[in-house]
């Protein structure tokens, strides 16, 4: 992770804001933590992606650096709602762009009560969330896909029926047979795919975002989650993934496993 910081001055970030968004960039544990090289300048924020790909540095970033810069967006996100400010993000098509996603604060919006709780959670996932008893319920695997969904990216069930739309969850899972090569619990936890309808760079980020509120959402109902990407690698794996979980035959570009 790497953060550049230009001259304060008016119309820039209050040097408060800046300790709230430097926070917002400090690591994560997790098999896919948010990670990305950000510039603060202005009221804005860019993010471009560590490269990764099979290229070496000088390649475009691949799968899992475009998902952990997704990440990254939805904590710089959070860290700026929590503000007071609204910020527009704009994600490039090329994922060699820089930066590939910028975020302006547009507009004061007063802070909602939500928005706080969920910058409060952004921040304990640093310091790891409680351990609890017993198994997930149905009602928070619900709320945990609806709170991460969009029109652009939504969450199902891996390793069980989704019914319009909400998971059906119930212990034991039943995997699907590309689960085979993810080492997760399916009998045990619920695992929930990330969605998208194409499978390009802005889905890709936009997947990642979808994967951080959903482990951020998880927080707020008691439950603990990972993101993880590294059986997703090629294009052919996301798609089949997406036609055997969804019936809109999405790419699959994310797991996330809940649990408590």
């Amino acid at each position: 992770m790497t953060t550049r910081v230009a001259r304060v001055g008016a119309g820039s970030w209050t040097p408060a804001e800046l300790g709230v968004l430097l926070q917002a960039v400090e690591p994560v544990a997790g098999p896919v933590p948010p990670a990305g090289a950000v510039t603060v300048r202005g009221r804005a924020v860019d993010v471009v992606p560590l490269p990764d790909g099979p290229e070496g540095p000088d390649g475009p970033p691949g799968h899992a650096s475009l998902v952990a810069a997704g990440r990254l967006v939805a904590c710089l996100e959070i860290a700026i709602r929590s503000l007071g400010w609204e910020p527009r993000r704009e994600t490039a098509d090329e994922a060699t762009a820089e930066p590939l996603v910028s975020l302006v604060a547009t507009r004061r919006r007063p802070a909602i009560p939500l928005a706080l709780a969920r910058h409060r959670i952004d921040r304990r996932l640093r310091e790891g969330l409680p351990h609890a008893g017993g198994r997930p319920e149905l009602s928070q695997v619900v709320d945990v896909a609806r709170g991460a969904s969009t029109t652009r990216v939504w969450c199902v069930l891996a390793n069980g029926p989704t019914h319009d739309g909400a998971p059906v969850w119930h212990y034991p899972g039943t995997p699907i047979p590309e689960a085979a090569a993810v080492d997760l619990p399916w009998v045990q936890d619920p695992v929930l795919a990330v969605c998208t309808h194409d499978d390009t760079p802005r889905d890709q980020v936009a997947a990642g975002i979808a994967a951080h509120r959903a482990v951020v959402t998880a927080g707020l109902r008691g439950l603990r989650a990972e993101v993880l990407t590294e059986s997703l690698d090629e294009a052919a794996t996301r798609t089949a993934w997406g036609r055997r979980l969804d019936p809109r035959a999405g790419h699959v570009q994310a797991l996330v496993h809940l649990h408590v």
